[in-house]
């Protein structure tokens, strides 16, 4: 994984793969659309620095929408999996390195805080 493949992503799509590696750490891959938004919503009320990309607010549809292109730059892989009434929905799971996504995250001052209490969750 490359600095570019990130770097190819607008820094919404960015936060939203930054809250699934944080979602990764409190449950398991992969994650829905639903889930990824609440975390976008937790790290929001946590970290004044993440305000100035989302304005506006965060709904479930631009993350959907962001999920989906960080599946097209091939930052995360879509899989199906059955909700608790048998539907299914789609899931998305990494499909790169996930040290290497924060790593270069952190050298980016709107994130920084964000990565160093991810970083902090998982140990």
């Amino acid at each position: 994984m490359s600095g570019a493949a990130i770097d190819s992503v607008d820094p919404f799509q960015r936060f939203v793969l930054l809250s699934v590696i944080d979602l990764r750490a409190r449950d398991d891959m992969p994650v829905h659309s639903f889930d990824v938004t609440g975390v976008c919503e937790d790290l929001l009320d946590e970290f004044d620095e993440l305000d100035g990309m989302v304005p506006g607010g965060v709904t479930r549809q631009r993350v959907i929408n962001a999920l989906s292109e960080l599946e097209s730059a091939d930052l995360l892989g879509e899989e199906q999996k059955e909700s608790p009434t048998g539907k299914g929905r789609p899931a998305y799971a990494l499909d790169i390195a996930e040290e290497a996504v924060l790593d270069h995250l952190a050298d980016d001052d709107r994130f920084g805080p964000a990565v160093e209490r991810i970083r902090d969750r998982r140990d």
